[in-house]
């Protein structure tokens, strides 16, 4: 039985009966495509990371995307993949998709949750993650 007020949608003289549609996106591909959303905020210029974490519910209890600490101006702070002193590039500063989206969740726990991210986590990252739950 349908409820009434999705009955009047469908319900026409002519219409053929009101079926759902089958090509939407598998949850999986959702998420990712949301990870893959987040980086577009990313203002570093040769990589657009981001990172977005799934509770078994399929709720997004978390996202990030790669980019300079909060509360720092990123017009001061170096970009560059490359430079004589090694402070002058953005490696030291910029903070990963997958560590923002770790501090950026929700009250949730992240303990079973699966974390969907548009680069392959570093070697740092992966342990954060797996630290994280």
């Amino acid at each position: 039985p349908m409820c009434l007020c999705f009955s009047v949608l469908c319900r026409s003289e002519a219409a053929a009966p009101c079926t759902k549609r089958d090509d939407y996106l598998e949850w999986p591909e959702y998420f990712m495509a949301v990870a893959f959303l987040s980086a577009q905020r990313s203002k570093d210029p040769s990589s657009q990371v981001g990172a977005c974490i799934v509770s078994p519910e399929n709720k997004i209890v978390g996202i990030g995307y790669n980019g300079m600490p909060n509360g720092c101006n990123d017009d001061l702070l170096p970009w560059n993949r490359t430079a004589a002193n090694r402070l002058d590039t953005k490696y030291p500063y910029v903070c990963h998709a997958e560590l923002n989206a770790i501090m950026n969740k929700n009250s949730a726990d992240v303990k079973g949750c699966t974390m969907y991210v548009a680069l392959f986590p570093c070697n740092e990252c992966a342990k954060l993650i797996i630290q994280a739950g």
